[in-house]
């Protein structure tokens, strides 16, 4: 992979509210209160130096992202993220509604630092209940990144671009998650579906299923019994704890069931097998 393709090190408000009511108010206050919480705003914000956007849903709130990310009128110095969404967006501090009458879509810019260290110029949370986020990212760089917290609930997410380099964590849930190439996702608790051209993929707790790409990528199924295919590249791929089942497939692969029944399936090229503790199947085409 290309240099600037390397692993990076990447870096929600409740309120309580007491009723005094008879049994007959329960519930239409109960309705009231859901009402109120479909009408509530997510929230678009830069920091007060500049240089990073975030983006938070509000509670109980579903959200349908559209992201699209790139350098602002071809300068390399800005980069202007366009959002939408199908629920109202607060402008904040740096954001704009480009159409006064669409309130669900904001335009922002951040500053792209000339920073030694790779960072986010993106941060979002969506929090709980199923979300989805399409990004499009014309920048073709890794350096000025986006770090993305699906939450709880069973997520989608994809990237459209020649360079991806978000970080991602699914959350609790059953996640599909498309990344791209320099993403890091972590899958967290749930069977999630993760297809990766990415540095690392941790598909966390749960049963999941995890497709690499061409280039070289580190996959972990971590705690489950997961189902991990390595793709074309020279790929590390760790099982963890669980019956799993891994591919290699082509490249110079190196393939590590750990603690579970595994079955291991090199490829076509010269790979390193071991199965750890259990009863594994081993096969090197």
């Amino acid at each position: 992979m290309r240099s600037h393709l390397v692993s990076r090190r990447m870096l929600r408000t409740a309120s309580t509210l007491t009723l005094a009511l008879g049994a007959g108010l329960a519930l239409p206050t109960a309705l009231a209160t859901t009402a109120g919480a479909a009408e509530s705003s997510a929230t678009a914000e830069v920091n007060s130096s500049g240089w990073e956007l975030s983006y938070t849903a509000a509670a109980g709130q579903m959200n349908n992202v559209l992201v699209d990310e790139s350098f602002t009128d071809g300068s390399k110095e800005t980069i202007t993220y366009v959002i939408e969404d199908v629920v109202p967006i607060s402008a904040g501090n740096g954001c704009v509604h480009p159409d006064p009458a669409d309130r669900a879509k904001v335009s922002c810019t951040v500053a792209a630092l000339d920073s030694q260290s790779p960072y986010a110029t993106m941060r979002m949370d969506l929090g709980d209940v199923w979300d989805s986020v399409a990004i499009t990212n014309s920048t073709d760089q890794a350096f000025h990144t986006n770090a993305i917290d699906l939450g709880p609930g069973n997520d989608r997410l994809t990237h459209t671009g020649p360079v991806d380099g978000n970080a991602v964590r699914g959350g609790a849930g059953d996640d599909i998650i498309t990344a791209g190439v320099a993403a890091m996702v972590f899958g967290d608790d749930g069977n999630d579906t993760i297809t990766t051209n990415g540095d690392i993929t941790q598909g966390g707790a749960g049963n999941d299923l995890i497709q690499g790409g061409p280039d070289t990528q580190f996959l972990y199924g971590d705690d489950g019994n997961d189902t991990l295919r390595g793709g074309d590249g020279d790929d590390l791929l760790y099982g963890g704890r669980g019956n799993d089942i891994l591919y290699g497939d082509s490249g110079f692969d190196q393939i590590w069931g750990n603690t579970g029944d595994d079955e291991l399936y090199g490829g076509p090229d010269t790979d390193t097998l071991s199965g750890g503790a259990g009863r594994n199947i081993v096969v090197q085409d």
